[in-house]
């Protein structure tokens, strides 16, 4: 088993996003509580502590992960023995709350056919409903289905006719939706897909929500690149293999902080570049980003290198992107939000299997409003 380190944390644990099905086929390099998900769950302040994101589970050919707010996903996983194209990349999805549908979900990198029907072991269990631009396909579980399917072999994606496309291990999968109704509160309630009983699981928890400053019309701060090469360390700045400069991007934060992301032409792979954050005030003088979550990918305490970082305008929102290996199939993806003095966690995404699922797995999310 092949399995991603990501920022060298206990987010991956191996053991033998809403209601909208477009929250199943999560882009890592956004994140964070959006606008349909603090209106479903009434935002509280967030209180200041660390981030505590879940952590991932492997079953077997599944694997399955929960965040703050006990949004559940779980993934299908190609067997180890198999890796291969034309596989079942299903994804099943389910948020916290009574009557919170579960939803099976089936991406296509292509357009998916107007008409799509799911089999387990050549028995059908229903007939998907494809998005409006093709990008995948929804089948909303009851407990039947969801029976079906714990209780199967294997997993089979066909078109209307009875033409075979693609098909899935559903071993692990039992374990897998268990998984979930635990962590959603559900076992015993009239809601548990598994051990259902006659109680009413809890309403989903509130949205943590952080505070955050207006940006200032004012240019950003500048940092210059021998001051930023000076930063970095010789080790980060200089060696023989580099293949790009130092280079300085120079954002505005607030009234007083700019952000500066230098990137590290040494220590570099073929999918993973480097980068360090400085937070520049009124005067020029840089000192190290300080953030709420570790950033870097090892283990040595106090890492704060970024992973393919970049800083969105329109988000306000410093992304990392952290490749297990270079089809993106494990690894993890992190949103930071600035609240005035450091970097704060606004959503962390993951995979630690790498076995061709990109759909990563959301383990933490903040809201953000204006202060």
């Amino acid at each position: 088993m092949r399995v991603y380190p990501v920022l060298a944390m206990a987010l991956f644990a191996c053991s033998p996003d809403t209601s909208n099905p477009d929250s199943s086929n999560p882009d890592p390099s956004k994140g964070g509580a959006t606008t349909a998900d603090v209106a479903a769950s009434t935002p509280i302040a967030d209180d200041g502590k660390p981030p505590q994101p879940g952590e991932l589970k492997t079953f077997a050919d599944w694997t399955v992960g929960c965040d703050n707010v006990r949004r559940c996903q779980a993934n299908a996983l190609m067997p180890e023995a198999a890796m291969s194209d034309g596989y079942l990349m299903m994804v099943i999805t389910r948020d916290a709350g009574p009557d919170a549908p579960m939803r099976g979900t089936v991406p296509f990198s292509g357009k998916a056919p107007a008409r799509l029907a799911l089999a387990v072991d050549g028995e059908s269990i229903g007939t998907l409903s494809p998005r409006p631009d093709g990008s995948s396909a929804t089948l909303t579980l009851n407990r039947a289905r969801a029976s079906q399917l714990a209780n199967g072999s294997r997993v089979m994606l066909s078109t209307a006719s009875g033409a075979a496309i693609d098909s899935a291990s559903l071993k692990g999968l039992a374990a897998a939706l268990l998984y979930i109704d635990d962590r959603q509160q559900r076992v015993g309630t009239t809601s548990a897909m598994q051990r259902p009983g006659s109680a009413v699981s809890p309403a989903a928890p509130s949205v943590p929500t952080i505070a955050v400053s207006a940006t200032a019309p004012a240019k950003p701060r500048v940092l210059s690149v021998a001051a930023a090469t000076k930063l970095i360390g010789r080790d980060n700045a200089v060696c023989d293999y580099a293949v790009v400069d130092v280079t300085v991007e120079s954002y505005r934060l607030d009234a007083t902080h700019s952000l500066a992301l230098v990137s590290h032409p040494c220590g570099n792979g073929a999918y993973n570049m480097f980068s360090s954050a400085f937070i520049v005030d009124e005067e020029g003088k840089a000192v190290p980003a300080q953030f709420d979550w570790a950033t870097g990918m090892g283990s040595e305490e106090g890492d704060q290198s970024l992973v393919n970082a970049g800083w969105d305008d329109d988000s306000r929102r410093l992304s990392t992107y952290a490749k297990g290996r270079g089809i993106g199939d494990c690894g993890s993806a992190s949103q930071f939000v600035w609240d005035g003095l450091r970097f704060r966690l606004t959503d962390l995404h993951a995979m630690g299997e790498c076995r061709g699922s990109t759909d990563f797995i959301r383990l933490w999310t903040r809201a953000t409003r204006p202060r």
